[in-house]
């Protein structure tokens, strides 16, 4: 009787260490800190060296972004329209033309691009009058994140000089109208004729 109750210990004994041991994992694993993981994008992503100079494009006002005494990396610029041009200094991609993601804040705009003739190659987008895009540039408290296709993101740091571009841009910059496109004329209207003086 006693041998055949010896077995019946031992297996009790057994199961009792290993619920204990359980436990123990179970409260240490408990007692372990939570890892918040941040988004890659937001570590690999830095603002890029270099400060806003004001400058003249064309007889247009500008704003130049890149290092002391070196060309600039990127620049915007009033045009005819009243509206802002982005130009990406230094980016001449082989094949057919990327789309230019624009982000200021919370606000992100997929802008087409078209090449800009000169010494320096350039990507250039066009911003029209009142978009909303150019109420939040202006308030120079939001870093602008330009991205075009596969290429690192460039981040520019904001800036005082944004309010008082915009406005200058919006009161119509210098310099002479472009012809229209072929795509963009307007089919011209007939003037109206003068009415015959009552004989």
């Amino acid at each position: 009787m006693i041998r055949r109750a010896m077995p019946l210990a031992l297996i009790l004994l057994v199961g009792c260490a290993r619920s204990e041991d359980a436990s123990v994992v179970a409260n240490s694993n408990e007692l372990q800190p939570v890892e918040r993981v941040r988004a890659p994008e937001r570590d690999e992503v830095e603002i890029a060296i270099g400060e806003w100079r004001e400058a003249l494009q064309e007889d247009f006002a500008a704003l130049e972004f890149g290092p002391t005494g070196a060309p600039p990396m990127f620049s915007m610029r009033c045009d005819e329209r009243r509206g802002v041009l982005l130009q990406r200094h230094g980016t001449m991609p082989i094949g057919d033309l990327p789309m230019m993601l624009v982000t200021i804040g919370n606000d992100t705009r997929r802008l087409a691009v078209a090449t800009a003739g000169g010494t320096i190659p350039m990507l250039r987008s066009a911003l029209p009058p009142r978009d909303p895009l150019l109420e939040t540039l202006a308030a120079g408290e939001a870093a602008i994140t330009i991205r075009i296709g596969d290429a690192p993101p460039l981040v520019l740091p904001p800036s005082p000089a944004f309010a008082p571009f915009v406005a200058r841009c919006a009161q119509a910059g210098t310099g002479p109208a472009p012809a229209p496109a072929a795509e963009n004329e307007a089919a011209a209207t007939p003037a109206a004729s003068a009415p015959a003086a009552g004989r």
